[in-house]
């Protein structure tokens, strides 16, 4: 098991639990809980994988071997169902049986109407009456455009020469014309504010990961004095397993320390 890979290296190098938790800032009770394997007594799987790379490397153990050793223990056993028949053992009876309930449905042909001697004697009426029609309204045509051009259509322009003259002297005339009013110039908009800008201060060795936009941005140890500064479109997730080794500052606002010395926190921070 992971953990007593762990104490056999702690006690093999002469360390106590303390000195661990001196070294690494993660409080003691957890250190025992890995060493003891009861995962449950942990924040959760995302501080477990945090805590045991950080153990393991202030052992000078491989930290990401033992990350992937504790992610098979945890992983639970995937059993597959067997089938409970098999396909191919379909009778061929219950196929000849669903073959013979289908029924295949021929839509009728409909019958053409049948045609009358009174109607086709009525239908030759109306063709008439339609010809007679048209013909009056052709020579009314033909008699609008003799009409038309035989001086009708002069009268009209001359009785529209005036008026037509009149409205031209109407808009030459800068004093009876009004200008259209300019629109107003309006202001440039404000840039929009959008994303969220995120800075810490580290004032204490801190092991922290650092999520940006559902992406991950950083997991590991801080030193003291060590400044970073995030950017983020959406949010920032922040997990430290030292709260108070770090100042945060998000859009220029300080916000302080997220938890006391030695405590677990995290945070999003998002707009």
């Amino acid at each position: 098991m992971i953990g007593e890979t762990l104490r056999k290296e702690r006690e093999s190098q002469n360390l106590s639990v303390q000195d661990v938790e001196k070294g690494t800032s993660i409080r003691a009770l957890y250190i025992e809980a890995i060493e003891q394997g009861e995962y449950d007594k942990l924040p959760g799987e995302v501080y477990a994988k945090g805590f045991i790379k950080n153990y393991a490397n202030f052992l000078n153990l491989d930290g990401d071997a033992l990350v992937r050793q504790f992610i098979v223990e945890i992983s639970p056993t995937i059993t597959i169902p067997e089938e409970s028949q098999n396909p191919e053992e379909t009778s061929k009876a219950d196929i000849e049986t669903k073959s013979a309930d289908t029924k295949v449905r021929i839509p009728k042909r409909k019958e053409q109407p049948e045609t009358s001697a009174d109607d086709e004697e009525e239908s030759a009426f109306d063709s008439r009456k339609y010809l007679i029609a048209a013909v009056v309204l052709l020579a009314l045509f033909a008699g609008g455009l003799i009409l038309h051009f035989s001086g009708g259509g002069e009268t009209e322009i001359a009785e529209n020469q005036p008026q037509q003259q009149q409205e031209t002297q109407s808009v030459s005339n800068p004093e009876n014309s009004t200008p259209a009013p300019q629109p107003a110039p309006q202001p440039p908009p404000p840039p929009p504010v959008s994303g969220v800008n995120l800075q810490a201060t580290f004032s204490d060795d801190c092991w922290t990961q650092v999520v940006i936009d559902g992406v991950l941005a950083y997991e590991g140890m801080i030193n003291a004095g060590q400044v970073f500064n995030w950017n983020a479109t959406q949010n920032i997730y922040v997990v430290l397993g030292n709260a108070g080794a770090a100042q945060f500052v998000m859009n220029g606002q300080s916000i302080g320390a997220l938890g006391g010395a030695g405590e677990v926190v995290d945070r999003n921070f998002a707009q």
